[in-house]
């Protein structure tokens, strides 16, 4: 018992591995990786670093991976796209849906490309126009400072600039500085407030962000050429939430984010960074030398923030409506070292506010544009929809008639020959259903065909071995008469007759007839001809005679109970079965008959021929006779009266019958022929009869070659002793 669940187990882990070179890799693979994992565990829990065999991990990781995916998509390939239905629909994707797509992502990242640089240069827009206004303070202080200039006095003063509460209240915490040949001789805050220095890296016009003391400011510095030198007017204005919340208004929420550089940290492990890491200055080397290349690493908490998201027209979860988000670099100054550090803006609104914005100056018209634009992608949205389940339908309806195709062709495969197809359209593929029915139908009549075709040849074997047995089986031949009859029916069956009816030890009769047409019909015939034949010639028999009737001439020897004269006349047979076949039979059926009795003691042949072809007497000099007595053929008219002759044997010479499927055979040099025939037993006369037999039947069937034999050959030859 252990021993069959062992036996199963074994088949049962058989099955479950892979049979192909691919799998058997992918196996092996991931076996690999598994053996080092478990090196990595062992290793790390001995206490040492695993670090040496993350390589050979990566690695099988990376080939395994690889060859997983092959294997799925063989998989894929074999199972899921094994139906005709999957790869079309497959196939519609990658022609329908594919490029609608790619089109729409196209049309969606160059979108929103445009709407980020749309959004941050608004937002750069609205704060370069707060610079604009510190332009104008700056203007208006150099305006009041550069009278006092010329003398030394006011120059060796530090004065306090005033500004306007109004403007104060605007811009709060502004605060405006000047310096005239390199000292600080203005300050808007107290005079006691200390200023630092003005950086040496300062010389001209400059508007932008500035990082001064770690806080961000827009700086605005004019710079006046007078008499005197120089004066440097900086207007400093926080950048806090207040001035990011003026700037924001009617277009969204607003952040800075500041950037640090990066000092005493690796490449190795910049993806323990907290945030985006900018690389400034280029990797020449002397970039490096110079100071010129550094990292920094955006902060996650902004600097500043300013506004609100703005709210969408109909619902703030609108899907049509959603919050976007852009970017763009925004880098300032190092106030005291004058170097450029990248940071970046956010801007947060909605695409309804970015279009209101873009549309504001055409009015109704953009309303109109973007209303024609969104109903025109409504429209081609469902165009495609419409295709796509249109070309879904299409798949179905083509994909169910190869399944009711193939489902049929395994149905009938089994042998369930009934089965149709059920046709429900109207198109070629079900034209192709109707005519697989169709071939159905004819395969089911060939094979009923077929059965009964079998059926007949079984019946016609049977015919046959009946038939065998009218034939005699073995010529008894008499001390003054050599025998021999033979017959090759043309089909299963012979509508030719030849027949031996002994009588006493001198005396026989001989019967050859021809029946008109072939096969069965030919054949049942043949067998009446035969009984009535055997029953009118033996007509004056004792009644031990009977035996002959039964079939006794076709024993190995002869009957021995015959009444010597017991056969009738050749002529009042042929006149009696003229009449039976002409009441019996139908009207086109008739037979050519020729009938002869033979006396051994007289050595004379007497004969009647009723239509058949006239038998020819061989003599010992070649020459010939041919026995023409007799009569119509039997079966056509009714009382019909037949003439019968007499001939005398000499010893040596030859009794030739036969049928005309000997003499008729044609090829392309003509028939066989009489003369043919009667030339070939001239020539082998010598020979036994049943050579002369095989040589002149050979000879018509080479004659024919190999074209079906059209007719039975049947030949009786005798020889006088």
């Amino acid at each position: 018992m252990a021993t069959k669940y062992i036996q199963r187990a074994r088949r049962q882990i058989k099955t479950l591995l892979p049979t192909t070179m691919l799998g058997r890799l992918t196996l092996f693979l991931v076996l690999l990786r598994l053996i080092v994992g478990v090196a990595q565990g062992v290793t790390r829990l001995a206490g040492y670093s695993g670090d040496a065999l993350d390589g050979w991990a990566t690695f099988f990781d990376f080939a395994a991976g690889i060859v997983l995916a092959l294997l799925v998509l063989r998989w894929v390939r074999r199972v899921f796209m094994w139906r005709l239905r999957n790869r079309l629909i497959v196939t519609y994707v990658f022609i329908g849906v594919i490029p609608v797509a790619l089109l729409a992502a196209m049309v969606g990242i160059g979108g929103y490309l445009i709407f980020n640089q749309y959004a941050t240069s608004q937002a750069r827009l609205e704060m370069e126009g707060e610079s604009r206004s510190l332009d104008v303070m700056a203007g208006a202080i150099i305006a009041e400072l550069s009278p006092k200039l010329a003398s030394a006095k006011a120059r060796a003063q530090r004065t306090t600039l005033a500004i306007p509460p109004i403007v104060r209240e605007r811009f709060h915490g502004v605060r405006a500085d000047a310096w005239h040949l390199g000292k600080h001789i203005a300050t808007s805050e107290p005079p006691s407030t200390p200023s630092a220095a003005l950086p040496p890296w300062v010389k001209g016009p400059l508007h932008t962000m500035v990082l001064e003391q770690g806080k961000l400011s827009l700086r605005t510095i004019l710079v006046h050429r007078t008499p005197e030198g120089p004066l440097v007017v900086v207007i400093a204005l926080p950048l806090d939430n207040a001035l990011l919340e003026r700037t924001a208004v009617g277009l969204g929420r607003v952040k800075i984010y500041r950037g640090v550089e990066v000092e005493g940290r690796s490449a190795a492990n910049g993806a323990q960074r907290s945030g985006l890491t900018i690389r400034t200055g280029g990797d020449d080397p002397a970039d490096a030398a110079q100071g010129r290349r550094a990292e920094y690493e955006v902060q996650r908490t902004p600097a500043a923030v300013g506004g609100q998201v703005p709210a969408s027209s109909a619902s703030s979860s609108a899907w049509w409506d959603p919050q976007l988000s852009f970017w763009t670099v925004s880098p300032y100054w190092d106030w005291e070292r004058g170097e450029e550090i990248p940071g970046l803006m956010n801007v947060t609104t909605r695409l309804s506010t970015m279009v209101d914005r873009l549309f504001t100056t055409t009015g109704r018209f953009a309303t109109t544009v973007l209303s024609a634009l969104l109903g025109i992608a409504i429209l081609f949205a469902l165009l495609e929809l419409v295709a796509i389940i249109f070309g879904i339908g299409l798949t179905r309806t083509m994909t169910q008639s190869i399944y009711n195709l193939y489902e049929a062709t395994r149905r009938i495969n089994r042998g369930d020959l009934k089965h149709r197809i059920q046709v429900k359209s109207h198109d070629q593929l079900a034209a192709l259903q109707s005519s697989f029915n169709s071939m159905t139908d004819s395969l089911e009549q060939l094979i009923r065909e077929q059965k009964e075709k079998e059926r007949l040849e079984n019946e016609l074997a049977i015919a046959q071995e009946v038939q065998e047995t009218l034939f005699p089986r073995h010529a008894a031949d008499l001390a003054s008469l050599e025998l021999h009859g033979i017959c090759r029916p043309a089909r299963t069956v012979s509508g030719d007759y030849y027949d031996f009816l002994y009588s006493s030890a001198e005396q026989l009769g001989i019967a050859l007839g021809d029946i008109s047409g072939k096969g069965i019909s030919a054949a049942l015939l043949m067998a009446t001809v035969h009984s009535a034949v055997r029953a009118y010639g033996f007509g004056r028999f004792a009644p031990e005679s009977a035996l002959a009737l039964a079939g006794a001439a076709h024993m190995r020897t002869r009957p021995a109970a015959i009444a010597a004269g017991a056969l009738q006349s050749p002529a009042e047979v042929l006149h009696r079965l003229n009449n039976h076949l002409y009441f019996s039979t139908q009207p086109e059926k008739y037979a050519t008959m020729f009938l002869a009795t033979w006396d051994g003691g007289a050595r004379t042949m007497t004969y009647c021929n009723a239509g058949h072809l006239p038998p020819v007497l061989i003599g010992n000099d070649g020459g010939i006779r041919r026995l023409e007595a007799g009569g119509m053929v039997i079966g056509l008219f009714d009382d019909m009266l037949y003439e019968e002759a007499s001939v005398t044997l000499r010893p040596g010479e030859i009794f030739l019958a036969f049928s005309d499927g000997i003499t008729e055979p044609e090829n392309e040099f003509g028939e066989f022929g009489e003369e043919r025939l009667i030339d070939l037993v001239r020539q082998n006369r010598r020979l036994p009869l049943a050579r002369i037999s095989e040589i002149v039947t050979t000879s018509v069937l080479d004659w024919i070659g190999s074209s079906e034999q059209p007719d039975d050959v049947t030949l009786v030859l005798a020889r006088a002793r």
